[in-house]
């Protein structure tokens, strides 16, 4: 995601110009009350209410309203509200600085007519919503059926379905007709391009492409947002305590949520990132929901709390919480300038900064944003920056500097690559949750977290936990976490990574952190891995870890996948153990071990204190027959 700014965010200054007299007509029209200071309280209006009433009701107005008035619950009469971006706006709801605000939407649809972010809350605190639904018409992709497959892979002809787009989308993703699902076996499919045939028919072209699809294989082919809009269903920015309560979000231009840059504490609980409901002219459910990622936290304050959540046939990953590194650029005395690789690291005052988890740290007092080019920045260090290539140690891109007043002389050097643990979402909870999408599960650059009682089915990977970085610090890599008590059921089957070391249903790796363990201090108990493709559980570069209670179900029944294959990972280990300390087996067993793998706990070099890797893992009822 790009830079934050409150334009980005669609929440440029908000006119009250018309608000009064238009709201004093929905009152009378539809007998609806807001509660606040004055003690009145919200009155649903009633489910029959004609839709040329509801066609009068401005919802962003009566938000601007409660606002302005301070008060403590606005009630959104229910129906189904098509709407878009007021004159001047690319957010088609807007809640900025609002305090204690809850805001009760049972019953309420809001179809957005233009393919830009739905709902921004900034500069918020308490903010409470409660039943709404967002969903898109025109939807952010279109879908159809394979008519035709190259004989060379390179193009798959689409017939797009009745009520569905006409629109040259390019990204592709092919699913099974049996279960509706992404199909097994199909890989990345990165840098298509879209043409119309002479038939009306869509052709999907690159090459591979048609591997393992199939006439009459249903597909979707997403967008993003449209002309002048913005990605992301829901934005939150600068906030803390917003919680979303039983929200259900059907489509996005983009992700479905995300959070950047807040003090955090947010809540979703119900939350339902689901399939809508058929399109006006169709026969056909939709199969895909956010056209990108699901649901994303980044490089806020507390983390989250997320439970008795939905998170299905998201376009990419389900659920990520991102955080980074920074790099100094310049010291002098107690204060530093540094580069950011995106504005939604900005540091706050308060925030500590160090190298890793036990090296020097220094607090922030102050900051400033400054221009790259008066900087007064080595220029040796500029030249290294603009001539870096894509995911290299000192690609930053932007004009992102900022000078820093630390509360004390800098403990860090110019080219040192730092971060702030309190910018990283630590202390989240995950929990009750249901993830169902072809993407990895969850993405975690973030610790002190629990992971609890979910269920992940048919992603790439369940959980990955890697600061995905190229620094050598703890930017992004978690501690102290706990997975205990889900449910990993057929992972692995698709956009095979032979190139990374994310392998593994539960995969812990960060190649880039080699001064210390990036991951320390892990309990992963009480888990079921069920048919598993390839490596269930990757504990690299892990120290203190205790697995203990879980049980890994007919693993190793197929073909394993190359997941991991570059970097040497043995896709047909059970366990894979490397760089790692202080690791404790205990009562975990292997039910029906398949013919693919004779390989339980595959324990690599350099590694020192593994313990029950040979009696804390047992084997029973293998399979040794690949009929």
């Amino acid at each position: 995601m790009k830079s934050k700014s409150r334009k980005e965010f669609g929440l440029m200054n908000m006119s009250l110009k018309g608000t009064l007299g238009k709201f004093g007509v929905v009152l009378l029209a539809v007998g609806m009350f807001m509660g606040g200071a004055s003690g009145f309280s919200g009155l649903n209006a009633s489910a029959n209410e004609s839709a040329s009433n509801l066609a009068e009701i401005d919802i962003q107005d009566m938000i601007t309203t409660a606002i302005a008035q301070n008060q403590a619950q606005l009630t959104i009469p229910p129906g189904t509200y098509r709407i878009g971006p007021k004159s001047g706006q690319n957010t088609i709801l807007n809640i900025e600085n609002a305090n204690n605000l809850e805001i009760i939407a049972n019953g309420v649809t809001v179809v957005g007519t233009t393919l830009t972010r739905a709902l921004s809350i900034w500069n918020s605190a308490n903010v409470i919503i409660r039943g709404m639904t967002i969903n898109y018409d025109p939807l952010p992709f279109t879908q159809g059926k394979v008519t035709a497959v190259a004989a060379d892979k390179s193009y798959v002809d689409i017939a797009i379905s009745a009520g569905y787009p006409h629109e040259l989308y390019t990204r592709l993703t092919v699913y099974d007709p049996a279960t509706g699902f992404q199909k097994r076996g199909i890989n990345h499919l990165w840098g298509t391009t879209a043409a119309w045939n002479a038939n009306g028919s869509l052709r999907i072209s690159l090459a591979g492409v048609g591997n393992n699809a199939a006439v009459n294989d249903p597909v979707t082919v997403a967008g993003g947002p449209g002309a002048g809009g913005i990605p992301h269903a829901i934005a939150v920015e600068r906030s803390s305590g917003v919680e979303f309560r039983n929200v259900t979000v059907h489509t996005a231009p983009g992700f479905a949520f995300i959070e950047a840059n807040s003090d955090g504490g947010t809540v979703l609980d119900g939350f339902k990132l689901i399939p809508g409901p058929v399109p006006p002219g169709a026969a056909e459910t939709p199969l895909l929901t956010s056209v990108w990622d699901g649901i994303q936290f980044k490089t806020s304050g507390l983390g989250p709390t997320v439970e008795n959540s939905i998170i299905k046939n998201a376009g990419d990953d389900s659920f990520s919480i991102q955080s980074g590194d920074y790099g100094v650029v310049k010291v002098q005395g107690d204060e530093i300038t540094v580069v950011l690789r995106d504005e939604s690291q900005i540091p706050r005052p308060g925030d500590r900064l160090k190298r890793f988890n036990n090296s020097p740290e220094a607090v922030v007092v102050s900051q400033e944003k400054v221009p790259k080019a008066s900087a007064g920045i080595d220029p040796a260090i500029l030249q290294k920056i603009d001539t870096a290539a894509q995911y290299t140690l000192w690609r930053f891109s932007g004009d992102n500097y900022y000078k820093i007043k630390l509360d004390r002389t800098s403990p860090f050097q110019a080219e040192d690559l730092i971060f702030s643990p309190d910018r990283m979402s630590n202390g989240f909870t995950f929990r009750n949750n249901e993830v169902y999408s072809p993407g990895r599960g969850m993405l975690l650059k973030a610790g002190g977290g629990l992971i609890e009682n979910n269920i992940f089915r048919g992603g790439d990977k369940a959980i990955v936990v890697s600061p995905e970085g190229v620094s050598d610090s703890h930017a992004g890599a978690g501690q102290n976490l706990t997975i205990r008590g889900n449910q990993f059921i057929g992972t692995g089957y698709h956009h095979y990574m032979p190139w990374s070391d994310q392998a593994g249903a539960v995969s812990f790796t960060s190649e880039n952190v080699t001064n210390m363990k990036a991951f320390d201090t892990v309990v992963i108990e009480d888990n079921i891995f069920d048919s598993i493709n390839g490596l269930n559980l990757n504990l690299t570069n892990v120290n203190n870890a205790t697995v203990s209670g879980n049980q890994f179900l007919n693993p190793h029944q197929t073909t394993p996948n190359n997941n991991g294959a570059d970097k040497g990972i043995d896709a047909t280990s059970v366990i894979w153990v490397k760089n790692a300390t202080g690791v404790t087996f205990t009562g975990n067993e292997i039910n029906q071990l398949g013919p693919f793998s004779s390989l339980t706990v595959n324990v690599q070099q350099p590694s020192a204190g593994i313990v029950g890797a040979d009696t804390g893992v047992i084997v029973v009822n293998p399979i040794t027959d690949t009929e």
